[in-house]
């Protein structure tokens, strides 16, 4: 034992031991804080009002302060306002989107493919876009915000790509959109998306348009090609020989025999 206690070490004990108190605390009745705590306690204390249940109506009643609160003019509002605007005018397809809880890494690649393809993706709030929109031919767009809304500007011959695009991002919903200042929902775009170019619908229109003139020609046409022929008809009736039908007659038993 002796051996053991020489070979670990000895734990060495303290002559003092500080203590908080002396005694034990006494919760009851605590000692009352000095000066400067007092202070800083008075100080820190939250004030809660009292219950509005147990306050008069006439007491609550604001008067309409905030009602007729007055709006501080933000120029840099004003500056958002007016891009989001130019954006309206200048794109002849315009896409309400509605973003669910969606990471910036999935987000980026479908922002670049759409920066890619002459689309631009935008971000803009209720107040910017009713600022924007008030007054124009785009105020109806200002039902579909509630919050910060994602917006996609391009051109109409691009839609096809921005579903396939979109297909990638199921967070990114889309709501409506307006094309050659038309507004469509969801499934009209996607019926827009399936039609044909606009060349080969003009190619085809031009087709119809044609066939339908030519079918009018030719009946215009046939009364007279049929009396033609009928005149033409009569004519070699009366040119042929009263003798001709004889010798052909007298001809045949021969060729018989």
């Amino acid at each position: 034992m002796a051996s053991l206690k020489k070979a670990l070490l000895p734990t060495q004990t303290t002559f003092l031991i500080s203590k908080r108190f002396r005694g034990k605390i006494n919760i009851q009745k605590p000692r009352k804080p000095h000066f400067e705590r007092q202070l800083l306690i008075d100080l820190s204390k939250p004030f809660y009002g009292p219950p509005k249940h147990t306050i008069p109506d006439i007491t609550l009643c604001d008067r309409g302060e905030k009602r007729f609160a007055k709006e501080i003019d933000n120029p840099f509002e004003r500056i958002l306002a007016n891009e989001c605007l130019n954006w309206f005018n200048t794109s002849k397809m315009v896409i309400f989107l509605h973003v669910n809880s969606i990471s910036m890494e999935d987000k980026f690649p479908v922002f670049a493919a759409l920066t890619k393809n002459n689309m631009h993706l935008r971000c803009y709030g209720k107040k910017i876009v009713s600022m924007a929109t008030t007054g124009t031919r785009y105020e109806a767009v200002n039902h579909l915000f509630t919050s910060h809304q994602n917006i996609l500007f391009g051109q109409p011959e691009n839609i096809a790509k921005m579903f396939k695009i979109m297909k990638k991002a199921p967070q990114l919903v889309i709501m409506a959109g307006i094309i050659q200042d038309r507004l469509m929902s969801k499934n009209e775009l996607v019926e827009y998306s399936q039609m044909q170019n606009i060349d080969t619908a003009r190619s085809q229109l031009c087709a119809v348009l044609d066939s339908a003139g030519s079918h009018l020609v030719r009946q215009l046409q046939q009364g007279q090609q049929t009396l033609v022929a009928h005149l033409d008809k009569h004519v070699e009736l009366q040119n042929t020989p009263a003798s001709e039908p004889k010798d052909s007659a007298q001809k045949e038993p021969e060729s018989s025999t």
